[in-house]
């Protein structure tokens, strides 16, 4: 089959009746409106909103209370399925202005390329003018046998020009191509990957049938995409997205005196969505997808060996695009929301059910608190940025290389979430997963369904709850015992307003898995410390890589990850630095913030197997200074606490430490710790030094949770448990068990020294 008659990626089938979607944003305000999204199969949908109070209903954990939100929307709506779009490209609308090429003799095109895909199903178009209707315009593509294939319209038909040449993967070429009336030339160079040997250069002429027709006033410049499903057929869509590196493009009108049409920086706004052509043409651009930007360039070196982008002055010019990069899923609205000016803070749901089926899904979105209130005086974090690093996650899928592998391999639970994000494949990626060509995945977005921040999701290979649903235990519990006497926040909102979102608290609780901090909520959770409130940190993996997101655009979220850390793929040196801020990525601790410093415990280990109960330490169980936590425990309790959950003991899923050689505070008291944890557990490889061995649950001390708390010497306190399975066992018996009654104990204690301190 020639590239002539390759067709567009095949339309997204769905095999069983669906209903999915998002509100954009996620985060909303009193008085603030969202925009409502939904796909579905069936055709008659009704829907209502209603307050998440607890999202689970599982034998031992508390059935699910819905409250419906006065005044909230309610109604019926047409279904209609609605599929996304993803590939990344640029788009230079000004190219359809007005004619740029009238005066011109011909057209000289020239630019770095890297391509990380070879052997493609289809053709991959590295830039592309061409209109299909009118035959005029040119398509640069690499075709699925690595050849470089020009279409070029002539006015009456679209001609094809191919050239062979030794396209290398990751490897850079610089390619030059000049049409004039008919004469075509291309010149290939390949660049030396240090001390790799390159191919020749290729250099081909020929001879179209017909002159070019190169102005093509209708359709945009595209880059790595067209609008050309074939040299026949147009496309109603950017298609044919290209898997790789485009660095330096530039656009020469030639004859007696050439001139420069639009000539690409792409070192310039590398925080941006733009794309600045500094020709003087005006023909600036925009991409479409967020492809990675502050990749290494055509002429990065080892010069630039631990410089930022921000500081270089040159060797990242280049933009890495992916046809499988999604930004926004831009779904139609069905219905907007407004939330109430008078409504709690919490996680909600628009729940929207087939008329004549149970089929149903619950659309998650939070509302902040819109001002503070006296009776509040606890505020529960949900990890938003943790959601978004997990969102749609692709670990289930052994076939590719970053599948979560156990000892006793992976036990699939096939849930409706579950279904949901293995058949739509077109709702993005997450940070855990790979593009197509296998380069990292570094950006995460909420414009769009995630499938696995549901109020029902049980994880497919935990198979228990897990991040959002997890956090929802958390809320049932504080709804339980206090009432309406607390707010939620969302790491969003103490990204962008600091400890400002913490004043008027006395304690702030963090949800069971807060893996994805910023600079900026790391600040906020110290700040709210040294003025004298209380955290408590009832989780474990927590604080552990570094995010970043911008006021400007907060459903996207960025993580870089380095050569350490549990983590699927690493990003090689020079392309650690976040684009949207410049900023080193990577562990905190590896950055010099390990979570030990203001939390007293940090990650060493994880696991999959039933988690192990926590064995209180007799000085901290029989000091009379501590005799607040464990009040109310029976005998057995103060032998051995949380022995019963969800996932079997409190301490479980993934493990927190104290060790005051990285942070921990001297005067960090070790309340309790687990011990013998199984082979399924293991140490992450920061905790490795040297020799590697003694790194299971059975060799290693170091595979533990460790229950902390301290005092700060800004006169709060920290309370930290050091295990994603800790809210598994809260939840248990309705919260009747030890864990619910060590987790009152230290909330009420921090709100009393609270109140004490606000009456002084």
């Amino acid at each position: 089959m020639s590239v002539d008659q390759y067709p567009v990626r095949p339309n997204l089938t769905v095999d069983t009746d669906e209903i999915t979607g998002y509100v954009d944003p996620w985060v909303l305000s009193p008085g603030e409106t969202g925009d409502v999204k939904i796909s579905s199969t069936r055709p008659n949908l009704k829907y209502q909103t209603v307050r998440l109070l607890q999202g689970l209903d599982m034998p031992h954990a508390p059935t699910p209370e819905r409250k419906l939100v006065e005044n909230g929307p309610k109604g019926e709506l047409k279904g209609r399925f609605q599929a996304s779009y993803p590939g990344s490209y640029g788009i230079v609308d000004g190219w359809t202005r007005e004619p740029l090429l009238d005066k011109a003799e011909g057209l000289e095109i020239s630019f770095y390329a890297q391509p990380w895909m070879l052997d493609a199903r289809y053709p991959q178009a590295l830039l592309s003018t061409l209109d299909v209707k009118t035959s005029s315009g040119v398509c640069i593509l690499l075709d699925p046998q690595n050849n470089l294939v020009f279409w070029i319209g002539t006015g009456t038909a679209v001609e094809t020009v191919k050239v062979s040449c030794p396209v290398r993967q990751q490897r850079w070429l610089h390619l030059r191509f000049s049409v004039k009336e008919k004469a075509v030339e291309v010149d290939i160079i390949h660049l030396p990957a240090d001390n790799e040997l390159a191919p020749p250069p290729t250099k081909v002429q020929t001879s179209l049938k017909d002159a070019a027709k190169l102005e093509s006033s209708s359709r945009p410049l595209l880059f790595a995409a067209t609008f050309a499903a074939n040299p026949q057929t147009d496309s109603p869509r950017a298609v044919h997205f290209f898997n790789g590196r485009l660095d330096s493009p530039r656009f020469t009108a030639l004859g007696r005196a050439s001139w420069d049409i639009a000539k690409y920086d792409f070192s310039l706004g590398i925080d941006t969505d733009e794309i600045t052509d500094v020709s003087g043409s005006g023909l600036s651009g925009r991409l479409i997808n967020a492809p990675t930007r502050a990749v290494r360039g055509h002429d990065y070196d080892h010069s630039l060996t631990g410089v930022s982008w921000k500081d270089a002055k040159h060797g990242f010019g280049s933009i890495h695009f992916h046809d499988d990069d999604l930004d926004d899923a831009a779904w139609e609205t069905d219905f907007q929301i407004t939330v109430p000016a008078d409504a709690r803070s919490g996680a909600y749901a628009i729940e929207v059910s087939d008329t004549e089926s149970g089929l149903k899904d619950s659309i998650v979105f939070f509302v902040r608190p819109k001002q503070v209130r006296s009776q509040a005086k606890v505020a529960f974090v949900f990890s938003t940025f943790t959601y978004l690093a997990y969102a749609n996650e692709h670990m289930y899928d052994e076939t590719k290389s970053t599948h979560i592998s156990f000892p006793e391999g992976v036990q699939l639970m096939e849930s409706d979430n579950y279904h949901k994000m293995v058949q739509r494949g077109d709702l993005g990626l997450a940070i855990y997963d790979l593009h197509s060509d296998g380069s990292g995945v570094v950006y995460s977005t909420s414009k769009r369904p995630v499938l696995n921040m549901r109020p029902d999701y049980i994880h497919w290979g935990f198979q228990r709850p897990r991040e959002f649903s997890a956090d929802l235990i958390m809320v049932g519990f504080l709804e339980k015992l206090l009432g309406d006497g607390y707010d939620t926040l969302t790491d969003h909102d103490l990204h962008l307003r600091g400890s400002a979102a913490l004043a008027g608290y006395d304690v702030v609780i963090t949800g069971s898995h807060p893996e994805y901090p910023s600079m900026e909520s790391l600040d906020a959770y110290e700040g709210h410390l040294r003025r004298g409130g209380s955290l408590m940190y009832t989780g474990g993996n927590g604080f552990y890589w570094r995010s970043v997101t911008q006021p400007q655009k907060p459903h996207r979220m960025e993580v870089r990850r380095a050569d350490v850390g549990a983590r699927t793929h690493e990003l090689p040196a020079g392309e650690r630095y976040h684009s949207l801020n410049g900023q080193l990525g990577g562990l905190w601790r590896s950055l010099g913030r390990a979570p030990n410093l203001l939390w007293g415990i940090g990650s060493s280990a994880s696991g999959k197997g039933p988690g192990r109960p926590f064995l209180p330490i007799e000085s901290a169980l029989n000091d009379p200074a501590l005799a607040w936590v464990w009040a109310g425990l029976d005998e057995h309790s103060r032998k051995r606490l949380g022995e019963q959950g969800l996932a079997g003991g409190a301490s479980g899923d993934e493990l927190d430490r104290l060790d005051t050689a990285i942070g921990t505070p001297r005067d960090a008291v070790l309340l309790a710790r687990s011990e013998r944890h199984d082979d399924h557990f293991m140490l992450f490889n920061e905790e490795l030094i040297f020799p590697m061995i003694g790194t299971l649950g059975s060799t290693s001390p170091l595979v533990r949770s460790d229950l902390v708390y301290y005092k700060a010497n800004g006169g709060g306190s920290v309370f930290s448990v050091g295990s994603i399975n800790w809210n598994n066992s809260l939840a248990w018996d309705g919260y009747k068990n030890d864990i619910a009654t060590v987790t009152e104990n230290v909330l009420r204690e921090f709100l009393a020294r609270g109140a004490k301190r606000g009456a002084e």
